[in-house]
């Protein structure tokens, strides 16, 4: 499939995609039609973007992905010591970003509660 193909049925611009194959999270083969050459993208990439949305949801950045995704398709058992070190190394930062939002939260809290009392004075 060419990008535009793909682009459109993960509803993603070109540019994502191209950023997810800079990235190496998604992979093509060129193909040349007369002097040009194109990517060509396999039916496969499809699931890898929705594979990449999900982590997405679950506070994983772009960067971090690959090995996941690379140990996921490859199907070979990881270790147990690296899973566990990966694991813990996220909750690390979901617990960091959950104790930054709790400080926004605080602020905005705090700010409305200024503001209600305002309007009720």
């Amino acid at each position: 499939m060419l990008i535009g193909e793909v682009a459109k049925m993960a509803n993603l611009s070109k540019d994502g995609i191209r950023h997810y194959e800079a990235l190496g999270l998604v992979v093509s083969t060129p193909r040349t039609a007369g002097s040009r050459v194109y990517r060509d993208y396999d039916i496969s990439v499809l699931q890898r973007v929705e594979q990449i949305r999900q982590m997405q949801q679950l506070g994983f950045e772009l960067r971090e992905m690959k090995p996941v995704l690379d140990a996921y398709e490859a199907s070979r058992p990881i270790p147990k010591e690296t899973v566990i070190a990966f694991l813990q190394d996220r909750l690390k930062v979901i617990r960091g970003k959950i104790d930054g939002l709790k400080v926004v939260e605080a602020f905005i809290k705090k700010k409305l509660d200024g503001y209600l009392a305002d309007v009720a004075a």
